[in-house]
């Protein structure tokens, strides 16, 4: 088994994280003809199937949305996380 150096590892994730979200971003995530808005709360690095992973927190606990999405499926937002958040009415 190899060691991969955490520069190895850093350009990885920037390899598979094409829209470039990082923990802590707020995201629009869109799954075909589903989408709806998150925020990441980590990533993880699948080497066997060359992905990032992002593990997400939902604005909207009520729907049973994934909360473990490929990074390419979500793209950071600047839209508020819920109606009057930021004086968003």
């Amino acid at each position: 088994m190899s060691t991969m150096s955490n520069r190895d590892i850093e350009r990885l994730y920037d390899k598979y994280n094409p829209n470039n979200v990082r923990s802590g971003d707020r995201v629009k995530v869109t799954l075909g003809s589903l989408s709806y808005m998150a925020r990441i709360v980590g990533l993880d690095l699948d080497l066997k199937n060359k992905k990032l992973f992002a593990n997400l927190k939902l604005s909207d606990t009520q729907n049973r949305l994934p909360i473990r999405v490929d990074c390419a499926d979500c793209k950071i937002s600047s839209a508020p996380l819920y109606a009057g958040h930021h004086d968003n009415t």
